[in-house]
């Protein structure tokens, strides 16, 4: 294509030029092939005239050679010009190929050698230095006017909307390399001279703007990239008129990176043979390394995309294939349908050999699961297949609202930055998170299976149908597929109730450990530049807004806030809306009902501040059936400097919805609702007596803690020992989640959580152990390199070993119709067994190392399903070395996705330091261990106490490795860091941890500023704490 761009711009060709290239190409000038042969033969001896003959002959030769060689001179010129705007690439130079051509870009670089000629590379760094020269000329006009000039700013200009992208892609899958075409449909909201859109790491061959398709080209005076905001700035010679429509056409290569973000390659391996596929990651800002685009959320187009490829791969895209163009050379190219309006960051495309199934719903939605072919042979994306089809009518039946495309597929990937990407009719799962195989897969991984799938068709309404105006509503889209993780699998397993149980372990008391610090954020803050953007995926957004939506939906009554939804979601379909579309929607829904409450105003307070309050409940001493409310932010660490010093803990106000209730023995009162919006109340509860004890925020709707005078906690206490089941289960787990959290943060003597589970042998629900089983878990890793640790571990191990001999081991033989039936009380004996075993219970131990011996032995692994990961890293921890070498084969050999994860997972567990080095050193290496799973294996190793401080330096030394890996993709870096660091606890430490800080190059300051605060927040309870927790326990274990 490069060639025939050259050939456009020659001057007209006349029928002389004609005859002379013809004849040059037969190797003479006029001369036809056989005199030239002759010519070319021995020759007699030449007479005068034979000489004078020849003599024109090379002179007439000589003067078409210099004919030809102006005329390829000034067409080269022309086309390097190429309506004045062949521009240099951000980066390193990349292929300049064009992909039209069969041939074009194929040929293999070198090592670490991007694709591309030495003098190509030459030319475009003399274009890029040209470039910037340009772009100086072009500042510099702008400081004369005192204004920033539009590519500088970390927003793009708002002249210009598109409207329509017609790309055209050629896939190299033997190079990994990809060319481009796109056409963007321009509409002008402002005149303006300049076209700024985003492109980065590619490079641009050549770019055209003309008006409509009749008119004739507009003239682009320069063109040049703009790192700093990764925009393309694109200067015509006028300006761009409003109210018309313009064509902006740019032709590109680049790469199909090896990494995680943009248009990426992947592997796997099949019969001993590896196969690659490429695939697309643009949340949320990398779809500008795949085309150039206006990449941010509010600017919706349609998009028609045409994807070539040689014939033994296949290509998806969000819409069906329309057709498909096949060519001699066995090239293929796929025409997609027409998208409906939609954000450059959820469109997507695939070129991979997959095979697939499919399903088809009642309302004609066709569902794909497309993996690898001994994947689908083997059933692994069955239940992922069904449950989709069952979803989708779930959601089309909840939201009133018809799923928006004719298809939907699921594309299950070997490596990909995240758990799955929502794409509009193509969402992309890495392999562990969608494909189940029963015969080795637990209730816990397939629970994690269904809560992924059920929350990313969520965001098919709730991100794409309807899409956030700006990043800093993210927890729009993610806090209502958080949500409704819990509600659409309520749907699928009805008695499971996740919703009123499992949320509050799984959501709400994780999302308050991150949200009690002071370096939290508000759910919607202000991103100003496209580095705040990552900073904003992260459990506040998707934890934290799922937690206020819970809570909202509680005080509105389900049904009001479902028909709310379905407002919301009808009035702005295939548009973008704020939280205050939202909330006016949803007060309108309240008023349809008779009730009158300003939404905005209630939860504006809960959205713009960050944390959340800590409601003291107090009995008055001197008046009859009154109590004093009051509330303050919750830290965990009071002497923590507040993230903005301006606003003091104590400027902190929230309007609360206080739920309240007052039980005794035998009995506990329906709620009843306070308003809670002053720092401090008084409110008359009716029969409030001396043996009576109050509950606040019941079941836990409510985003706070809520802490009693120690009258009524001691009240509460005997309550559980005498008869516990008179408070629910859900009030249950939240009363010792607040108390273990309460006494971590100074408000509650140590030993009050601990005495509210001294009844757990009684207690026969899921929940309340899950919940102590979490709280539990940061407390030991304060105490478990402690001189008196054991201490702790016995009083534990007391209140686990009744219920561990009730419950027992399980049988291996659930299936499917048990796995509804069983699930509490199978999640519950799986709890027990974890405790038992973590905490050292003999029996548990002596019965893993005879599972583990048994599967050795016999080859035939009989562990039943739902403990496995128990058994391994129990096994592992205990026994000796082959026992680890065997676990190390096992996950090379296996095939099945969740098997890998446990094996691997326990071969962190190991007490052997050298195979924990061993195993980190392994864990960079991705032919070994995928780029997502290296960074579960060192927060594992973090984990294991015997490995602590080999993570931590690890880390440390392989920060650069690491940040450059995993510091663009949302999470990675933040969940690294957080794991390393979140359980180191001594003076050195911390200083180590400050002077890494220091030291350090990249990004992630605010996941080190939380790591500092976290780590400190240990050192303060070890030395405020520990001596009285463990006085405590020696007084208890005594009596």
């Amino acid at each position: 294509m490069a060639l025939e761009e050259k050939r456009e711009k020659r001057p007209p060709v006349t029928p002389m030029m004609i005859e002379e290239e013809a004849a040059l190409r037969n190797g003479s000038r006029g001369l036809p092939p056989g005199s030239w042969a002759e010519a070319a033969g021995p020759r007699p001896r030449t007479t005068e005239r034979h000489i004078a003959v020849h003599k024109r002959l090379v002179l007439g030769f000589a003067v078409s050679i210099l004919a030809l060689l102006a005329v390829t001179m000034i067409a080269v010129l022309l086309s390097v010009r190429f309506e004045g705007c062949s521009a240099a690439a951000d980066g390193p130079p990349r292929a300049s190929g064009n992909g039209s051509l069969p041939g074009a870009a194929r040929q293999t670089p070198g090592a670490g050698q991007l694709p591309g000629r030495p003098e190509q590379e030459e030319e475009e760094e003399k274009e890029a230095r040209g470039g910037e020269v340009a772009e100086e000329k072009e500042e510099e006009e702008w400081q004369r006017r005192r204004e920033l000039p539009p590519w500088t700013r970390p927003r793009l200009p708002r002249h210009l909307r598109p409207l329509h992208y017609n790309l055209m892609l050629n896939a190299f899958m033997e190079n990994f390399t990809f060319s481009g075409e796109v056409n963007v449909q321009l509409e002008v909201l402002n005149a303006s001279r300049y076209i700024v859109l985003h492109a980065h790491r590619m490079h641009i061959e050549a770019v055209r703007v003309a008006e409509d398709k009749l008119a004739g080209g507009v003239r682009v005076d320069r063109s040049f990239f703009y790192p700093q905001t990764q925009v393309f700035v694109v200067v015509l010679n006028r300006s761009l008129e409003v109210q018309r429509s313009y064509n902006l056409k740019i032709i590109y290569n680049a790469l199909i990176e090896n990494e995680l973000l943009g248009f990426f390659r992947s592997s796997y391996v099949l019969h001993g043979e590896r196969r690659f596929l490429a695939v697309t990651q643009f949340s949320p800002t990398h779809a500008r390394k795949a085309f150039p685009c206006f990449d941010e959320p509010i600017y919706k187009a349609t998009f028609k995309i045409s994807i070539r490829h040689q014939a033994t791969y296949l290509s998806l895209s969000n819409m069906p294939v329309e057709t498909s163009v096949f060519e001699e050379d066995g090239w293929v190219t796929d025409h997609f349908s027409q998208t409906p309006l939609m954000s450059t960051y959820y469109l997507a495309w695939a070129v991979c050999n997959f095979t697939y199934r499919e399903t088809v719903t009642k309302s004609g939605v066709v569902v794909r699961l497309y993996a690898r072919p001994d994947a689908i042979r083997r059933g692994s994306g069955d239940y992922a297949l069904n449950i989709t089809r069952r979803l989708i009518e779930f959601y089309e039946d909840y939201f009133k609202v018809p799923y928006s495309l004719p298809k939907l597929d699921l594309l299950a990937v070997p490596k990909h930055p995240y758990a799955a990407m929502e794409n509009w009719g193509l969402s992309v799962f890495v392999e562990q998170r969608i494909l189940l195989d029963p015969s080795v897969s637990s209730i816990s991984y397939l629970l994690d299976v269904t809560m992924v799938i059920v929350h990313e068709l969520c965001h098919q309404w709730f991100g794409d149908l309807v899409t956030p105006v700006w990043w800093e509503d993210v927890w729009l889209k993610e806090g209502f597929a958080h949500y409704f993780e819990f509600v659409g699998t309520d749907y699928l397993y009805p008695g499971w109730n996740m919703e009123k149980q499992r949320f509050l372990t799984d959501v709400l008391h994780e999302v308050m450990l991150l949200d009690g610090l002071a370096s939290s954020h508000p759910v919607s803050q202000e991103v100003k530049q496209a580095t705040d953007i990552d900073r904003v995926f992260d459990w506040i957004a998707y934890k934290k807004g799922a937690a206020l939506i819970r809570m909202l939906a509680n005080f509105m009554g389900h049904s009001v806030f479902q028909m709310g939804l379905q407002d919301y979601l009808t009035i702005h379909k295939y548009g973008n809306a704020a939280r205050n579309d939202l909330w006016n929607t949803l007060s309108k829904a309240l008023k349809r009902v008779g009730k009158s409450v300003n939404i905005q105003e209630v939860m504006d307070q809960w959205t713009l501040q960050m944390g959340y309050p800590v409601i003291a409940i107090l009995g008055n001493e001197t008046t009859d059936n009154v109590i004093v409310i009051s509330q303050e932010r919750f830290v965990y660490d009071g002497d923590a400097k507040p993230k903005d010093p301006a606003l003091g803990d104590n400027s902190y106000l929230w309007q609360i919805p206080l739920t309240i209730a007052v039980g005794n023995t035998s009995h506990i009162s329906s709620e009843a609702i306070i308003w809670v919006s002053n720092k401090s109340e008084h409110h008359r509860i009716p029969a409030l007596e001396e043996s009576t004890w109050l509950l606040g925020n019941i079941n836990q709707t409510g985003y706070f803690r809520v802490n009693y005078d120690i009258r009524n906690w001691r009240l509460l206490i005997h309550q559980l020992t005498r008869n516990h089941e008179v408070i629910s289960v859900s009030n249950r787990a939240g009363l010792i989640d607040d108390a273990f959290n309460l006494a971590r943060a100074g408000y509650l003597p140590q030993n009050i959580p601990l005495e509210i589970i001294r009844y757990f042998s009684e207690e026969k629900d899921f929940l309340p152990w899950h919940a102590a089983s979490q709280a539990l878990y940061p407390l030991d890793k304060l105490l478990d390199r402690a001189e008196n640790y054991n201490i702790f571990n016995e009083y534990i191990l007391r209140q686990v070993a009744s219920m561990y001999l009730k419950l027992g081991w399980p049988t291996n033989n659930l299936n499917k119709s048990l796995v509804q039936a069983s699930y509490q009380h199978e999640e519950l004996r799986r709890e027990v067994i974890m405790l038992a075993c973590s905490f050292g219970n003999k029996h548990c131990h002596q019965q893993a190392a005879t599972l583990i011996s048994d599967w050795i032995s016999s080859n035939r692994n009989r562990i039943p399903l739902n403990v496995r990961d128990i058994v391994y890293c129990t096994g592992v921890s205990l026994m000796d070395e082959d026992v680890w070498e065997f676990i190390w084969m096992k996950f090379h050999s296996t095939t099945a996705v969740s098997e890998k994860k446990i094996l691997l997972e326990a071969l962190t567990c190991s007490d052997d330091r050298n195979l924990l080095n061993r195993l980190l050193n392994l864990s960079l290496n991705s032919e070994v261990v995928l780029d997502q799973d290296a960074i579960d294996v060192i927060i594992h190793v973090a984990r294991n106490p015997h490995g602590r401080d080999l993570a931590w330096k690890f880390f440390r030394e392989k920060w650069k490795i690491l940040n450059a890996r995993y510091g663009e993709a949302l999470f990675m870096n933040s969940k690294l860091i957080s794991g390393v660091t979140e359980f180191l606890n001594t003076e050195e430490e911390l200083r180590e941890l400050k002077n890494f800080i220091k030291s350090y190059e990249g990004g992630a300051a605010v996941s080190f500023s939380r790591a500092v605060e976290t780590v400190e927040a240990n050192v303060r309870w070890k030395r405020l704490y520990k001596e009285e927790l463990f006085q405590w326990l020696r007084k208890s274990l005594t009596h």
